[in-house]
């Protein structure tokens, strides 16, 4: 059974030639062997696929360093792993999430997302009271590049009872700011289907299982998230055509305000990205304002209410959430020699050479 899986994981590295995988809930992969499977595979990739660099990519909620540290160190040898401390502290800050593994980040500070984005990850062996238990290990070992952050994936949206999307729960000003703080960290951002235009579709959790496993599948669904409200009524059946016919992406919608603008904001940002400098700072002026530098850029963002922050001086604007471009009801900050004065949630980016 075990060559089985490695077989299957070169199988689809060699014939297809894909980029590589992402390896589902490794956290739920119990193996006692030595070596771990993991760092069976990983050497295994790295010995028996040709051509460019193929990237294994763990999904897991640990935080644990070990997943991505060299095998001849005890690591697994692994390219990169989520990392779910940036997305859960982001929620909390902007939509009010409050259940589940919520929980632990409800006294979040723009210091603490601070800290996730100068380390990579928050919880370092800290109590979680949603686990019961320490959650985490150091993440100085860790390399902020083998770190893959997101404001949404499929799982934080599928999640969610009936698949709202983050667009359903925070105002597109916010939005748009989430999604250029997202875009100017240092850590590998993941973007999900639709994302970049502000998809306005759900993408529901759904199944096509036999009469026998569907039931059990929908059922188990609901003890999983026993602790999320919305859980308890009628959710979706997801063996039924519904959820999946109302989970397709409108193509149409990029094509269309406001999704345009966002569309275009994301083409902005992900061109800027490659000009971004390997060094970085990171401050949290206030509870909700984050200073980013990456020489010679400066960011300002602003998640939440009215703010005023300081930029270098006489600094040109590369560009802003409020451009006309990017919203169809724009409420420009106001610039100084030196400071930028946000109305309402959004984000700046300037040159400070």
């Amino acid at each position: 059974m075990r060559r089985f899986f490695l077989d299957n994981a070169l199988h689809w590295l060699r014939e297809y030639h894909v980029d590589g995988l992402r390896l589902d809930a490794t956290h739920a992969l119990r193996d006692e062997s030595d070596p771990h499977f993991l760092a069976e595979l990983s050497a295994a990739v790295g010995e028996h696929v040709d051509g460019p660099e193929r990237h294994l990519i763990a999904e897991d909620r640990r935080n644990l360093n070990r997943l991505v540290q060299p095998r001849d160190d005890g690591g697994y040898g692994l390219d990169a792993v989520w990392s779910d401390d940036l997305h859960h502290q982001l929620r909390v800050l902007t939509a009010g999430d409050t259940e589940g593994y919520y929980r632990d980040y409800q006294d979040t500070t723009a210091a603490d997302i601070a800290t996730s984005i100068r380390d990579g990850w928050f919880f370092r062996g800290e109590h979680s009271e949603h686990l019961g238990e320490p959650r985490g290990t150091d993440p100085g070992p860790v390399a902020r590049t083998q770190c893959v952050v997101f404001i949404q994936n499929h799982d934080q949206v599928g999640n969610r009872p009936t698949g709202n999307r983050l667009t359903d729960d925070v105002s597109p000003a916010t939005y748009r700011a989430l999604s250029v703080l997202l875009c100017v960290v240092p850590e590998v951002p993941l973007l999900f289907m639709g994302q970049e235009w502000a998809a306005s579709t759900p993408f529901q959790f759904f199944t096509d299982h036999d009469e026998e496993l569907g039931p059990s599948v929908t059922e188990g669904r609901k003890d999983e998230f026993a602790d999320f409200s919305g859980f308890e009524g009628a959710v979706p059946d997801p063996q039924a055509p519904a959820p999946f016919e109302r989970s397709v992406l409108d193509w149409d919608e990029p094509t269309r305000p406001p999704h345009d603008g966002v569309l275009a904001l994301y083409h902005d940002l992900l061109a800027l990205r490659p000009r971004l400098g390997d060094e970085l700072t990171v401050e949290a002026p206030s509870d909700t304002t984050l200073l980013i530098e990456r020489p010679p850029f400066h960011i300002a963002v602003n998640l939440k209410g009215t703010a005023d922050l300081n930029l270098p001086p006489e600094a040109p604007v590369l560009l802003h959430t409020e451009q006309g471009g990017y919203t169809p009801a724009p409420r420009p900050p106001a610039f100084t020699a030196e400071t930028v004065s946000f109305s309402r949630p959004g984000a700046v980016v300037v040159r400070g050479d």
